[in-house]
């Protein structure tokens, strides 16, 4: 352990693109949510409850789609190259068929997707005319996803980052264009153009590589098939659905309380989701680097890449939570012109900053364990903490104790700090596990 902050470098030099890519995923959220809020603030119930389900269906297909970077790393690290492309070609496959049933499950439970919550139909409606649009760009997504976890298993994320911000400039200005005539409607057909952008250009990207005959990207390889990618991506697809289910269940019971109440939860967790979104790259960066270790059978360099995830992650996650205490007000009046809406949000970016550390931690904890083949313990420590704790302890702390927003999100701190000790508990076993083990470093 002593030699962990030599990986830190590494680490960082990986993360910070992925980290900026995956902060342009919610920067894009984030323009959504402040230009309606500006320009169409009564709509904003109807744009955060037409996100809810796109969030689950989304968040299910990219953890399907984690088999990607996870075996493109591995075969590099046994210099395999082709694996990486293989998995790759089979990743946008399986990004269609993933879109193609996000669609079909959205159609066909129609209104009941919200009103069998208690959302009122007059919620519902509007809310649904969102939804509907914003299915389109599932699939699209998905293929960003495929190209940009290739990108960073070959550790060339830089790509990725520039057509994120790129797709992001195209958002703003739809946004823009669009909102103040056609409100939340307008934002959604925004996220599809936008959308659409980002998988044409990364397709292009990497099917031009220098390298593309040697990494496989246009050439068959019989390895990994379609079976290894969902051995890794069924169970973080289970986990990541069941996460993102939960977190619109909450919305949901944001959205039982009233308009103002889901509004204020929904720039909440907005900015929570930013947050995590740091978080996210460097799990990313974990995963590669522990993934590539595990190739070459360096069981010591595998374990100094995922604590050395877990400690970073921490100090990351401890100064923005600094920053977001030091700054609260000034960012709850950018998200919205409501004075009232914007000060209850303030009111509670406490809770918001003290969620940062394990629910960040948790992530890259769970990352370093699937990296290394550990698939199913990460999924069943989050159906533990955010499907049989979460939704239940927010119920009883929201409603029957009447804490409304803050209930929830006093929940969600809870319940991320028991999946965070739970997996880095899991992490720390399997390293005294190894040290007892005799060495396979070559």
């Amino acid at each position: 352990m002593s030699q962990v902050g030599s990986v830190v470098p590494k680490l960082l030099w990986l993360a910070w693109p992925v980290a900026l890519a995956r902060l342009g995923i919610m920067g894009m959220s984030v323009v959504d949510v402040m230009v309606v809020g500006q320009f169409a603030p009564a709509e904003l119930p109807y744009q955060a409850l037409g996100w809810a389900p796109i969030n689950v269906l989304t968040v299910a297909g990219i953890g399907l789609l984690t088999g990607v970077q996870v075996l493109a790393a591995r075969g590099l690290g046994r210099d395999q190259p082709e694996e990486a492309g293989a998995a790759w070609r089979r990743g946008l496959v399986l990004s269609l068929v993933a879109g193609g049933l996000a669609a079909l499950v959205l159609t066909l439970a129609g209104a009941r997707a919200l009103t069998a919550f208690g959302i009122t139909p007059e919620l519902a409606g509007p809310s649904l005319r969102v939804t509907h649009i914003l299915m389109l760009s599932v699939p699209l997504q998905l293929m960003y996803v495929t190209s940009s976890m290739f990108l960073e298993a070959i550790q060339r994320p830089m790509a990725a980052m520039a057509a994120m911000w790129l797709a992001n400039g195209v958002n703003l200005a739809l946004n823009l264009l669009l909102v103040p005539k056609l409100g939340a409607i307008g934002s959604a057909w925004c996220t599809v153009a936008a959308r659409f952008c980002l998988a044409a250009v990364m397709l292009a990207w990497v099917w031009q590589l220098k390298d593309a005959q040697r990494l496989g990207v246009r050439r068959s390889a019989a390895a990994p098939g379609y079976g290894a990618l969902l051995s890794v991506g069924a169970a973080a697809a289970i986990s990541s659905a069941a996460e993102a289910g939960a977190f619109s269940g909450m919305t949901i019971l944001a959205g039982r309380q009233g308009p103002d109440a889901v509004a204020s939860y929904q720039i909440l967790l907005n900015l929570l989701s930013i947050v995590f979104m740091v978080s996210l790259g460097v799990s990313s960066a974990t995963a590669v680097l522990t993934s590539e270790a595990v190739g070459r059978r360096a069981e010591a360099d595998a374990m100094r890449s995922s604590f050395g995830g877990v400690l970073l992650n921490g100090a990351l996650m401890v100064a923005t939570a600094l920053v977001v205490l030091t700054f609260s007000g000034t960012i709850g009046r950018a998200y919205t012109a409501n004075v009232t809406l914007a000060a209850a949000a303030s009111g509670l970016m406490w809770l918001a900053a003290a969620i940062m550390p394990p629910d960040g931690a948790q992530v890259v904890a769970a990352s370093a364990l699937r990296a290394r083949g550990d698939n199913w313990f990460p999924t069943a420590s989050h159906l533990l903490a955010y499907v049989a704790v979460m939704p239940a302890l927010a119920y009883w702390l929201a409603e029957l104790r009447g804490q409304g927003v803050a209930g929830l999100m006093l929940a969600i701190f809870w319940s991320s700090s028991l999946s965070c000790a739970v997996l880095c508990l899991r992490l720390w076993w399997l390293r005294l596990k190894v040290s007892r083990e005799p060495a396979h470093d070559p």
